[in-house]
């Protein structure tokens, strides 16, 4: 467990979708939480927090102005990313210049400040590429991403590697699969779950890349937030590990469970799939719940009840 001494830590992108949700759940657990993120960033999901946080901000590719910001902080959560799948494609050389020289930058940074410890938000939903089986990927599973997004993750994840390895940073790499909830901004093109609910709930049309058969692995908001936690509060949870829900769904079944859920239903589109788009793509956690005893709290369906309860709200 963790002293109140070491209870402090610094979250890069913390006004993002998943960099807000932990906050959040950091500040009602007590922690010292710093925040770094770009001038001008909207802060809405941190409103219920920002009195309780020491909110700077910076340029993440400015390496005096992110030394500033890992002083003194034990621990770095890295949940900064400029790109999704999608955009990464139209431009690799920005997704390259924004994402892993400035994560390099970091670790060169924490290099000279032995002990801290780095926890980054990698992507499991696009590190391992075409599954080889229609089976959970596990860790150890061979991965050969199709999009610039999952190559530059990947990347990230051998350099954090090589500096563990040859200077002994500690570190902790989570593989998220597909995070869905309330704290994300529906009104962009990121994450099915969000972006078919939002249109479903105005009566829009949803558009489906392919015949709708694609299977993801879809992992709530708040068990983002608790598996992390759970890592931040032992020093033993090093390595890589997968976080998701360990369940596959199609797009098809997703869109009837938001229609049965919402009881509502909008025009479907089927269009061209999309080269990027693995056909498959579910995590295996046996390995983070052998090491950490965490499972995910919510499914699906209870995520998609809690979403619809906050845009009732709006």
């Amino acid at each position: 467990m963790q002293n109140n001494q070491s209870k402090r830590c610094l979250v890069l992108g913390g006004c993002g979708f998943l960099g807000s949700v932990v906050v959040r759940n950091l500040v009602a657990q007590n922690w010292n939480v710093r925040v770094f993120d770009k001038e001008g960033v909207d802060t809405w999901r941190l409103n219920s927090v920002l009195s309780k946080i020491d909110f700077i901000t910076g340029d993440f590719l400015n390496v005096a102005e992110l030394e500033v910001a890992i002083i003194d902080m034990p621990t770095i959560l890295h949940f900064i990313g400029t790109t999704i799948p999608q955009s990464s494609m139209n431009d690799i050389h920005y997704d390259i210049e924004t994402n892993v020289m400035p994560t390099v930058n970091l670790l060169e940074l924490m290099r000279k400040n032995p002990g801290q410890r780095l926890i980054y938000s990698s992507s499991g939903g696009t590190v391992y590429g075409i599954a080889q089986k229609n089976r959970p990927l596990v860790e150890t599973d061979f991965k050969e991403p199709i999009s610039s997004y999952g190559v530059s993750k990947l990347m990230i994840e051998k350099y954090i590697q090589l500096f563990g390895h040859n200077f002994g940073l500690p570190y902790t790499i989570l593989r998220f699969a597909n995070p869905y909830g309330e704290s994300q901004y529906v009104g962009r093109p990121q994450g099915a779950v969000g972006v078919f609910l939002h249109k479903a709930l105005r009566g829009e049309e949803i558009i489906i890349w392919g015949d709708g058969s694609v299977v993801r692995d879809y992992i709530y908001e708040a068990d983002i937030a608790s598996v992390v936690i759970r890592i931040l509060n032992s020093n033993n949870i090093n390595g890589i590990y997968n976080v998701g829900s360990g369940k596959g769904t199609t797009l098809n079944e997703l869109m009837k469970l938001i229609f049965e859920s919402a009881d509502i239903t909008c025009h479907v589109t089927y269009d061209n799939s999309r080269k990027f788009d693995v056909p498959y793509n579910v995590l295996d956690i046996t390995k983070i719940h052998q090491d950490t005893g965490w499972v995910p709290s919510h499914t699906l369906s209870d995520g998609l009840k809690n979403m619809l309860q906050y845009q009732k709200k709006l």
